[in-house]
């Protein structure tokens, strides 16, 4: 029987860790403590998983490029939690109070700022063209993607298409970029980064899905944020955009919502007593189906870690 995925990466994790770590040693500065602590304060780690189960498919050698790729990405990741607390005025992150509002805006871009630079520091040293300029094209459109979702706040004529742009820079990417840059840098064979990466795409779109599900249906303390912040902040996710495609009534009402801001009680019981966050879990499960579909040709054992994953994303409950 296989170990379970976390004890099958086990030491890569710790090294990873450690690779973090030593990235972002507190001292006397205000950003590179915030930076620390945004690290150990945990997370799912998926992003970091995915890259070192995809450099287990290429050879050894390369490990310690695929360990530093891992780092990389994870410190991108929490650069864009920081960035997004910004543009959602959020005050708690994993129930803890945001670097937004415990030392304003300035030190926030400065940490979230930091936590990039020392992303690309720590893949300066592989030398792979493909490799940089997978990582910079994605990264700039992970920041369009920024830029977008600010710019659709409040907009109820945004489409579903709209969402789904959203959701694939802000979410996705990142998780194809773990998996993608882990493939170049083990010299994993086209075909088979191809098939992962749109792997990744389709777990992506699912994770971001599911989150935003929960934010309707999960507690203050399960999500570590408050309830309901996606539409307290004008962000119109899958659930409010079926709804408001199927349902007149519900229409008006996100647009006095959205002109207004007012009635957002009445808008959340008008959705929870519907049926739009089971049509959305719908949509994530066709995408988590779409991912099995991608990784028939993997070889094992990592083909069966990924379906596991897969699985587990189907049952998420935070």
């Amino acid at each position: 029987m296989n170990k379970s995925i976390r004890a099958f990466v086990k030491t890569d994790l710790k090294e990873v860790e450690a690779l973090i770590k030593l990235a972002l040693q507190p001292n006397k500065s205000i950003v590179s403590n915030e930076s620390f602590d945004l690290y150990i304060t945990g997370g799912k780690k998926l992003r970091p998983i995915l890259s070192i189960l995809v450099g287990k498919l290429g050879q050894p050698e390369y490990r310690s490029s695929i360990l530093h790729t891992a780092a990389s990405l994870e410190l991108i990741h929490m650069a864009s939690l920081v960035h997004d607390d910004i543009i959602d005025d959020s005050n708690l992150r994993r129930n803890r109070k945001t670097t937004y509002y415990k030392h304003g805006y300035f030190q926030a871009i400065n940490t979230g700022n930091y936590l990039i630079s020392s992303a690309i520091r720590l893949v300066s040293d592989i030398h792979d063209p493909k490799f940089h300029k997978t990582y910079s094209t994605m990264i700039k459109k992970i920041v369009t993607g920024e830029l977008f979702q600010f710019d659709t706040q409040f907009d109820d004529t945004q489409t579903i298409e709209d969402y789904y742009e959203k959701i694939y820079k802000k979410t996705a990417l990142l998780i194809m970029l773990s998996i993608e840059l882990s493939a170049y840098a083990a010299h994993i064979s086209d075909v088979t980064r191809k098939n992962l990466t749109e792997f990744g795409y389709n777990i992506g779109m699912s994770f971001q899905i599911i989150d935003d599900c929960l934010d309707y249906t999960a507690s203050k303390k399960t999500l570590g944020k408050p309830s309901f912040s996606d539409l307290s902040n004008g962000h119109y996710t899958l659930p409010v955009l079926l709804l408001r495609d199927t349902d007149s009534e519900f229409k008006e009402m996100l647009k006095t919502y959205s002109r207004e801001q007012s009635g957002k009680d009445e808008l959340i019981k008008y959705l929870l007593d519907s049926k739009a966050i089971e049509a959305s879990k719908r949509v994530s499960n066709e995408f988590l189906d779409n991912a099995l579909v991608n990784i028939i040709e993997i070889d094992e054992p990592i083909k069966q870690y990924l379906i596991e994953m897969v699985e587990k994303l189907r049952t998420r409950l935070n």
